[in-house]
């Protein structure tokens, strides 16, 4: 689950074939990073329930119940577009826009994007190990499983270098 959630870092990354080939990755900050997973949340949970269908038994919580946490999870990813758009702009480069007039584009794909992309990697193992992490963090504030993701996501950054980052201490 930490490799799979480390794509959606990829994806951001994806702009750039510089960053991809540069041997030292950036670092960013804990908050940075809590954006980028806020922000593609929702979008990564609905992708999930679309490659996951077949693989989960009826009553999963994919299918079930995740609808009402993607729009719980809503508002927080709007409010983290902000902080994520510096971190994507950061990665993508001058030469792939995200400020400016093409900001409402940008805002509307790459979470949808990255979601669909980390999603394809899902396996039927996966999945269910997917379905069940989300029914047991689903209770959570939308703030708190946002940071927990996150948690992941930075274990994720520190050990597998397809990550085009790293989660460096807080100053």
């Amino acid at each position: 689950m930490i490799r799979t959630i480390a794509a959606v870092a990829c994806l951001l990354a994806a702009g750039s074939s510089a960053t991809a080939q540069t041997p030292a990755r950036p670092c960013i900050s804990p908050d940075e990073n809590e954006a980028l997973v806020a922000y593609v949340m929702p979008e990564l949970i609905g992708a999930l329930e679309l490659r996951c269908a077949r693989s989960l038994p009826p009553g999963a919580f994919l299918g079930s119940r995740s609808a009402a946490l993607q729009s719980r999870l809503k508002p927080q990813s709007e409010k983290a577009w902000p902080r994520a758009r510096k971190v994507a702009q950061r990665f993508a480069g001058p030469s792939i826009p995200i400020d400016g007039p093409f900001e409402n584009i940008a805002k509307v794909a790459l979470a949808p994007a990255a979601a669909t992309m980390i999603a394809r990697g899902f396996d039927a193992e996966q999945c269910r190990v997917a379905d069940r992490l989300l029914a047991e963090l689903a209770p959570l504030p939308p703030a708190n499983l946002a940071r927990v993701m996150a948690l992941f996501l930075e274990l994720g950054s520190a050990v597998n270098e397809d990550v085009p980052f790293r989660v460096c201490p807080a100053d």
